[in-house]
């Protein structure tokens, strides 16, 4: 029996690895991948701090195809490929349609497909206004920082907003035209400066179509960066919430998003077809480098330092923008990707 190496949690903040059975390939369409890296997502965060023994994590990998069923015609041994689930665990086996080929031209660690199909996904679903008018990023992470690329490319500019310094240098490195910790805001950035407090509609709607922006996305994660969005967001303007909000409930200023008229449109990836259509179009802008978001300055630990790449993660900002855990080398000191 061929075995591989498996993580699973022992309880809150505390994984190991253990020896599972290696999964055999048992339908024509089916193929079996090596890992080499799963991305570690903000996403998975708070359910690492709480997780009960024997979870597993990891919904962004990519790896090489070892194996391939006899009816299987998208992909044959030896290509690198990048899917959306089973990143916990050293092979893989999942339905050919699940997989998407990795550019040739694109390496390994700038092929991790799952968040940049949600970006794409993400990006898609907004209501653009007229190109070269302004939009707002709140919160300039990975997702931030992807999302302002994508926005850049389609003709807005794009006004970032974050709470770190070295965050807003990335915004501007990765197409932001303007970019602003929250208290440098112009006024005119702002629907209102101060949060809705049960002022009347007059007061709340004065100015509202003017002030502020006709689209901001929210990729902050916080309850602050989603109401910072709201004040952000200009009477009958759109609020795009890309954030995967995880550890309880938040408490934001929905009397103002009400009374503005705001439509709140929640940008979470959830339709099949998309997130495919999606990631075949992220794999071939980065492939003929049309989308400026491959070198990526990214942290890679070895699947034995998982807990400490979810530590990492709440200090991450400024020194590097993605974490992935290498599942091929088993013992090294984590190290900086900055290409």
């Amino acid at each position: 029996m061929a075995t591989m190496r498996k993580l699973v949690m022992k309880g809150p903040k505390e994984s190991e690895i253990i020896t599972v059975e290696r999964p055999v390939i048992n339908k024509p369409t089916e193929v079996l991948v090596k890992l080499h890296y799963c991305g570690v997502c903000m996403s998975e965060h708070y359910d690492w701090t709480t997780a009960p023994a024997g979870r597993t994590f990891g919904h962004e990998p990519m790896g090489t195809v070892v194996e391939v069923g006899e009816g299987v015609t998208k992909v044959k041994v030896g290509d690198r490929v990048s899917w959306g689930s089973g990143g916990g665990a050293e092979y893989s086996k999942l339905d050919e349609k699940w997989v998407h080929k990795i550019p040739d031209n694109v390496e390994d660690h700038q092929g991790i497909i799952e968040p940049l199909w949600c970006l794409v996904s993400a990006v898609s679903k907004v209501r653009l206004p007229i190109q070269s008018e302004k939009v707002a990023v709140v919160g300039c992470g990975y997702m931030g920082c992807g999302a302002i690329s994508l926005l850049a490319m389609r003709g807005v500019k794009v006004v970032a907003v974050d709470i770190n310094p070295e965050s807003l240098k990335n915004a501007l490195k990765y197409g932001a035209s303007e970019a602003y910790l929250p208290e440098e805001l112009p006024d005119e950035y702002l629907t209102t400066k101060n949060a809705y407090k049960g002022i009347d509609v007059e007061s709340a709607t004065k100015n509202a179509e003017t002030t502020g922006f006709p689209l901001v996305m929210e990729w902050g994660e916080t309850a602050e960066s989603l109401d910072l969005a709201i004040r952000m967001t200009r009477q009958c303007g759109q609020l795009a919430i890309g954030a995967y909000h995880t550890g309880g409930k938040r408490l934001v200023d929905v009397q103002l998003l009400n009374v503005r008229a705001i439509d709140c449109l929640s940008t979470h990836p959830r339709e099949q077809d998309l997130n495919h259509r999606s990631a075949e179009c992220a794999m071939r802008m980065l492939g003929d480098d049309t989308w400026n978001y491959k070198h990526v300055p990214t942290k890679v630990y070895p699947a034995s330092m998982f807990d400490k790449a979810h530590e990492e993660l709440e200090i991450k900002f400024g020194k590097w923008m993605k974490s992935v855990i290498d599942w091929e080398n088993e013992d090294f000191e984590p190290y900086i990707i900055n290409d």
